[in-house]
């Protein structure tokens, strides 16, 4: 039997997307078969795109011993459509989102749950077993987590990128009096006003150049945004912090000037925590933050009780809004014009494009 897919093609010249039919996957015992609902496009796709392969594999991936062509999408919900043998836990037609890190189980870190550093590691949506853009993937048991059924799909959709940057958030340990500044108000910066929101903090200050971005950071509790075109963010922080600056400060533009930015505005021993990829290298003089005792920290990925803990809070309400993130919505056929190439066209006017991998009905 096919299915419809968005695959990954390419060599190392370069990558290239395709819609295309392929077979569907077959279910393997203790592995569990999902229809897919929803899956968003993230920056680190469109970096494969623009500037891959990084991610899809040339050669055999060590775990999933695949190579491009791959599939696409690793930000995706769906519904279980078939249980393998063993797996007695899951019912056909529950609500579903799908931890996408690929590891091996067995080394040192995936046993300290930083799987971002098994020397195996790989991600769903490039290194093999599928990807969100397509109608059907089959995944490991220890993969799926239960969504409530009062949790809409494309909301469950946001689950990743929510983790990517409840993760970052927590990195920070925020105390609700902390002055907060985050820099980028792209998914990931939206993710992380949502998530100190729930933590309690008030004073959030943005960073932001796109007027439409700028307002759905308001809309996720912004205290207020500094265009930093026009606008010196670093003065403008101290204006509210009695000279002193940011106590937490979260990087999620992934430039020079934005990194920049962030060691100016913090007070002393404040956190920055790093949650951008960067498409260059960028310079760091250590003595700007050495001198203010400022700890830098990078954020991998979140481990499988964070990922659980978003699921668990979008089904609360702890986290407010988040389908605020969602500027589009288009079906599997359109998602690379509809998606990848509107973003790469016009990315200051979106947040989130949600692909719709199946038929409405399941949705």
């Amino acid at each position: 039997m096919s299915m419809n897919a968005i695959r990954w093609h390419g060599n190392s010249d370069g990558v290239t997307l395709r819609y295309e039919k392929i077979a569907k996957p077959e279910l393997k015992p203790g592995w569990v078969l999902v229809k897919n609902a929803w899956c968003g496009i993230c920056g680190s796709d469109l970096h494969e795109y623009i500037h891959g392969p990084k991610n899809g594999p040339l050669t055999p991936h060590p775990v999933t011993g695949e190579q491009l062509p791959t599939g696409v999408g690793h930000e995706f919900s769906g519904i279980v459509a078939g249980v393998g043998e063993g797996v007695s836990d899951l019912r056909i037609g529950e609500k579903v989102v799908v931890f996408p890190s690929i590891m091996d189980h067995t080394c040192y870190y995936c046993r300290e749950e930083i799987f971002g550093l098994c020397q195996s590691r790989g991600f769903m949506g490039f290194s093999g077993y599928g990807g969100g853009m397509q109608e059907y993937v089959c995944v490991e048991r220890i993969a799926i987590h239960k969504v409530p059924d009062h949790v809409p799909l494309d909301l469950a959709a946001l689950t990743e990128p929510l983790a990517v940057a409840w993760h970052g958030v927590l990195l920070a340990q925020p105390k609700p009096t902390d002055i907060a500044l985050v820099l980028g108000a792209g998914p990931i910066g939206i993710g992380v006003i949502l998530g100190l929101k729930a933590q309690g903090v008030e004073k959030i200050y943005v960073s932001e150049p796109s007027q439409t971005r700028a307002k759905k950071a308001v809309e996720a509790g912004a205290t207020a945004i500094f265009n930093p075109i026009t606008t010196d963010v670093a003065a403008s922080i101290a204006a509210v912090s009695d000279g002193l600056g940011a106590h937490i400060l979260f990087e999620c533009a992934g430039v020079q000037s934005a990194l920049d930015s962030a060691f100016q505005s913090a007070r002393g021993k404040a956190k920055v925590i790093e949650l951008a990829k960067y498409a260059a290298p960028v310079s760091i003089w250590p003595n700007t933050f050495n001198k203010k005792g400022i700890s830098y920290i990078q954020s991998n990925i979140y481990t499988r009780q964070e990922f659980q803990d978003v699921v668990d809070a979008l089904a609360s309400g702890k986290i407010k809004n988040a389908d605020l993130m969602i500027t589009a919505r288009i079906p599997l056929h359109e998602s690379i014009e509809g998606g990848f190439e509107e973003l790469l066209n016009t990315k200051d006017k979106h947040c989130k494009i949600l692909v719709q991998s199946n038929s409405p009905s399941i949705i």
